[in-house]
């Protein structure tokens, strides 16, 4: 299997339904099982178009990029998720204005018993402005792989513009993750080498494979999925550090809502 992929959105192909789905709306498939362990759909849906969800052999995560949604009684605007355990079911329903919704999967269960469905209005989601006092980074964490009937992990980063870096400082940067990861630009643009892609881009990146980006001019903001949990981020010129306790020591615990029965 590939070690990066790079999936612009034209380059998505439309696909039907993936297992474990049925509805209505467009489909298009970013990253497939086929060319990679985990799966990236997205969903382009129409008023009052539904989505049903499940039960599917692993974890999946829902991220509304664009409109909203309604599941469990809940309302969803953009920003918001929905995890749906594996063996577990949830209808989605796009708002008044449509929706744009993201669709991760790994392609293997993860620890714990699963058969939930949790659900994070943008209005609960944890988040900063600066991960740090050194930096302007944002973040904001969705999934955090410490839930006990689920080990899925979903986070934002926000970054403001920049230049092109030095050779010096894209060193600096080059590191590794040691679970495999889809990175998806939402606002911004990344530069990845000499080239920058916009929103929408998919990154799709094997455990341990060393790379680098920078925001681009205007800034940059992204979702970054796993299906399991994140162990160390190692950087070529620098220490390795536990990504999850980073975000610990930023963020508490999302605290998820319940469908109404």
């Amino acid at each position: 299997m590939a070690k990066v992929l790079v999936v612009e959105p034209k380059k998505a192909a439309e696909a039907s339904m993936p297992a474990g789905m049925r509805g209505q709306g467009k489909v298009f498939a970013a990253v497939t099982a086929d060319r990679f362990p985990l799966e990236l759909h997205r969903f382009e849906l129409e008023p009052g178009e539904r989505v049903a969800i499940g039960p599917r052999e692993a974890d999946t995560v829902l991220y509304v990029v664009s409109g909203g949604i309604g599941a469990g009684g809940c309302s969803l605007p953009i920003g918001s998720s929905v995890i749906v355990e594996r063996g577990a079911s949830e209808t989605v329903q796009a708002g008044f204005d449509g929706a744009v919704v993201l669709a991760f999967a790994g392609t293997r269960a993860g620890r714990g018993e699963g058969g939930h469905v949790h659900l994070l209005p943008r209005s609960r989601v944890p988040a900063c402005k600066r991960m740090s006092e050194q930096s302007d980074t944002g973040g904001a964490i969705h999934a955090d792989s410490d839930c006990p009937s689920c080990e899925v992990w979903l986070h934002e980063n926000h970054f403001s513009g920049a230049e092109p870096p030095t050779p010096e400082e894209a060193a600096k940067g080059v590191h590794s993750h040691s679970e495999d990861e889809i990175i998806v630009v939402l606002d911004g643009s990344m530069r990845l080498g000499g080239k920058l892609v916009g929103p929408g881009t998919a990154l799709a990146i094997a455990a341990d494979t060393l790379y680098s980006f920078t925001p681009g001019p205007e800034g940059l903001s992204f979702v970054n999925f796993r299906a399991h949990r994140p162990g160390d981020i190692r950087f070529v010129e620098g220490p390795s550090m536990s990504e999850t306790g980073i975000w610990r020591e930023i963020l508490p615990r999302p605290e998820y809502l319940e469908p109404l029965a």
